[in-house]
């Protein structure tokens, strides 16, 4: 191929390109892809109610007897016999005689003490006698008053002090003889006993341990935040009357192989706050805690009431603890998962946008944020759809349904 020949298809091959090129530029292909039109995420959100809650507190305590004495014997003597409930777990009332020490030696101390109150009794009659006499000898011979001595006042003085003394030591030795009979000072149950027939004791040994089972006592450490929740007597509540205001208490534990409840009543405060911990210490106070006196929930309690003694409270046994709270008013009850920082929940506003906003938080308990300050009822609250909201995001609101917005709620 000529020289010529190939400059020619070269031209023209760049001639070609060039056009090519500016028709691509003049006519550019259409994209087929369409613009991406951003549309705001959905998200889930709650309209603000208020709400009226008790605010129970969580505590946990070991129980005791509200009285534990050691029973000590008050004579010396030989033990003649013990009662069949003065055993270890064994149940008494009041007055039931425990042990019995021999009475011999004390019977003697009465007899002897009743014949010196007899003696005593003869020599006052006698100088009462002698001084009437010598009344009378100095009346009918008429020589003035008569002195101290001649009317026997200092004798008869004397007479009525033995006399006197007499008496005192018979009613003594007639106690003592009633205290070799030892009696329970209360209705109780027996923690250990330490003696058996046939051992001699002596004044002040102690025979066994025994407690009280009228009623049982729980000490619960409570913070001092969640004291603000329940009404905490100051003083002693005594009377069963008053004891009904106080707040009343279930405790909880697995006892026999089953979760075992009984209920009780907050009667005082100890009034010190533990430095260590930072507590305070309420008692609780359960009656009947071995059911010797059989008693039912009336109908129309609650579900406190009905959670209650459904088997013997032992003495030691570590339990748990749900104090009722007062009601509060006006309280927004939100899942935990509306909080932010804290105290920071974000809501979503009549044009749909995000705005965070600084609330009261009271108290977070079963999953539940609950409020007392910083929103308003009809408010749209940020549930979920949202990691982390920005001020002003524009969202797309959508209401949870029925179940949804109840789960979480049937807690006490």
């Amino acid at each position: 191929m000529s020289l010529r020949r190939q400059i020619r298809i070269a031209t023209l091959v760049f001639l070609m390109g060039g056009l090519a090129a500016w028709l691509l530029i003049q006519f550019p292909p259409e994209n087929g892809k369409q613009e991406e039109t951003l549309t705001p995420p959905i998200v889930r959100v709650a309209q603000v109610e208020m709400q009226s809650k008790r605010l129970h507190v969580h505590s946990q305590g070991q129980v005791v007897a509200h009285t534990e004495i050691d029973l000590v014997t008050e004579v010396s003597g030989r033990i003649i016999d013990t009662s069949p409930v003065f055993v270890s777990g064994g149940y008494f009332n009041k007055g039931d005689v425990l042990v019995t020490i021999d009475p011999a030696d004390y019977d003697l101390r009465v007899a002897q003490a009743q014949a010196q109150v007899r003696e005593a009794r003869h020599l006052l009659m006698r100088e009462e006698a002698e001084a009437a006499q010598a009344h009378d000898e100095w009346k009918h011979l008429g020589q003035g008053d008569p002195g101290p001595l001649s009317q026997h006042i200092p004798q008869l003085q004397e007479m009525r002090a033995k006399l006197a003394a007499a008496e005192a030591a018979l009613k003594y030795a007639r106690q003592l003889r009633q205290r070799t009979r030892i009696r329970a000072p209360f209705d109780g149950r027996v923690r250990s006993h330490n003696t058996g027939i046939g051992q001699y004791v002596t004044q002040g040994n102690v025979l066994g341990v025994i407690y009280s089972s009228d009623y049982a006592e729980v000490r619960l450490p409570v913070n001092t935040r969640d004291l603000a929740f329940i009404d905490v007597p100051d003083t002693l509540v005594a009377d069963e009357e008053n004891s009904k205001r106080m707040p009343r208490v279930v405790l909880a534990a697995e006892y026999q192989g089953e979760k075992r409840f009984w209920q009780g009543r907050i009667v005082r405060s100890e009034g010190v706050i533990d430095r260590n911990t930072g507590m305070l210490m309420l008692v609780a106070r359960i009656s009947d805690p071995f059911l010797r006196i059989s008693s039912s929930p009336q109908s129309g309690e609650d579900r406190l009431s009905r959670l209650t003694n459904t088997a013997a409270l032992p003495v030691g046994l570590f339990v748990e603890a749900l104090i009722q709270g007062r009601p509060i008013d006006r309280l927004v009850i939100l899942p935990t998962s509306v909080m932010f920082k804290d105290d920071q929940v974000a809501v979503v506003d009549q044009q749909d946008r995000l705005h965070l906003r600084t609330v009261r938080l009271l108290k977070r308990e079963h999953g539940q944020a609950i409020i007392q300050a910083g929103l308003t009822v009809g408010e749209r609250v940020l549930l979920s759809g949202l990691l982390q909201p920005v001020e002003g995001m524009q969202v797309t609101p959508e209401l949870p349904n029925t179940n949804d917005q109840a789960s979480g709620d049937s807690h006490p």
